[in-house]
């Protein structure tokens, strides 16, 4: 076989050639609807276990490996942050709080370890495409068909089989955020505390917060907010020495999670830097790009908001988040997989397929040809796009009640602000990867 054939067939590069022959395969022989979904999923979900079964050394899931070996280091009463991968050199990245939840793994063998945590991503991502069905505003009759495919196709997707090939903390965050939101649109009383938890792990969902408080949902906002900061004293009282490390010296030091200018890297700031060298005018035009973003991000998610399309306005702040962020990977781009499930039911059935085609390469990415400058720069303008043009479908989410309730939950929204129901009514980094986080 060819060297240069091997990428797009190898299930560890991706998923998505073995995936897309068997179920095409499966449905040329006559298996249709609810059943081919189920194979669908099934597969997916197959080939990421065995795979996380199969790695072995000398990486295994190289994050997982970082996370539990940084809190084992704890245990043994060392640093969390002094481990560091001899294979790429690598060290935790996350605050305390999101690292020393690792120990409960620390038992277990290093098989066991990656093929649970592989198992409860698979959860984290079948749940998140449960929540994203309810966000789009799918009937109950086909809710769990769609789930299932929204949980294949994304997990072939690079953004996703990269958080599951590294075992990365992704799908994780995702369900939190994702489920936070059905939460809201529910006028739960838990509504923000989902997406607190998920900025206390990882900083970059904290924009979900300003989300709130600009919709003008301040309950949410506030447990969002008291989580964070919850959390974050338990993490100073569990570990000071590390947190006072991490919060005064690390967080400030980009350079230690990988270079800015990595061509994997697909944030404004990693644009920018393949345009211009590292010096004040590369700083201000960096910050200018991410309050225009920001802004522009926050209006439109407003927008969505208030026309009661609570899966745009989630991923126009997913994808806000990921430009805005110093070092954005691949692996960390799942709301760019989700503007595919907001925009696919407006085109017809051909221009559907026109787009996934088009989305194929910088998405599934086969063989690894996004591993470039160009490739990365594409998928900024992706992210870019979705922020500005993404189509706002109004009533999308069937919202009515607020999550700003009153005890008695019957308390509405003023006039001004909207209006959420229940949903009920009514997607790569080479073998030889220098960067985490």
């Amino acid at each position: 076989m060819p060297d240069w054939l091997v990428p797009y067939i190898d299930p560890w590069t991706t998923p998505a050639a073995l995936w897309m022959v068997v179920v095409a395969l499966a449905g040329l022989l006559g298996l249709r609807g609810k059943r081919l979904s189920i194979l669908a999923a099934g597969l997916a979900s197959g080939i990421a276990l065995w795979k996380a079964w199969a790695i072995g050394p000398p990486t295994g899931l190289l994050d997982l490996t970082i996370y539990t070996n940084s809190a084992q280091a704890w245990l043994d009463g060392a640093s969390l942050f002094s481990y560091r991968s001899p294979v790429f050199n690598l060290s935790a990245t996350y605050p305390p709080v999101g690292l020393l939840p690792f120990a409960l793994l620390t038992p277990l063998g290093t098989q066991a370890r990656e093929v649970l945590f592989t198992c409860l991503s698979i959860l984290a991502i079948g749940g998140a495409a449960g929540c994203a069905a309810l966000l789009a505003g799918v009937g109950r009759e086909r809710r769990l068909e769609w789930t299932l495919w929204a949980l294949a196709l994304a997990i072939v997707t690079m953004p996703v089989w990269l958080t599951l090939r590294q075992g990365q903390i992704n799908a994780i965050l995702w369900l939190l955020v994702l489920g936070d939101v059905v939460l809201l649109a529910r006028g739960s009383r838990y509504g923000g505390i989902g997406i607190g938890v998920a900025t206390a792990i990882k900083l970059v969902p904290g924009l979900f917060i300003l989300w709130l408080v600009v919709v003008g949902w301040r309950k949410p906002a506030l447990r969002a907010v008291i989580t964070v900061m919850a959390l974050t004293a338990l993490g100073w009282i569990l570990d000071p020495n590390d947190s006072h490390l991490y919060w005064t010296d690390l967080l400030w030091h980009s350079e230690h999670v990988g270079r800015l200018d990595d061509a994997r890297n697909n944030s404004l700031l990693a644009a920018l830097s393949h345009v211009a060298g590292v010096g004040p005018t590369r700083t201000s035009l960096w910050v200018l790009a991410v309050v225009a973003v920001s802004v522009v991000g926050l209006w439109r998610a407003r927008q969505a908001t208030r026309a009661n399309d609570l899966l745009a306005a989630v991923v126009i702040v997913g994808c806000s988040s990921a430009l805005i962020s110093p070092i954005s990977w691949t692996h960390h781009l799942g709301y760019l997989v989700l503007a595919l499930a907001a925009v696919l039911p407006m085109v017809t059935t051909r221009a559907r397929w026109l787009l996934l085609t088009i989305a194929a390469i910088p998405l599934v990415d086969p063989g690894h040809l996004g591993d470039t400058v160009v490739m990365s720069m594409i998928r900024a303008a992706m992210l870019l796009g979705v922020v500005i043009f993404l189509p706002i479908i109004a009533g999308r989410s069937h919202p009515s009640e607020s999550p700003d309730e009153s005890s008695e939950k019957t308390r509405h929204y003023e006039a001004t602000e909207p209006r959420p129901k229940s949903a009920d009514q009514a997607a790569s980094t080479p073998r030889s990867r220098s960067t985490n986080s």
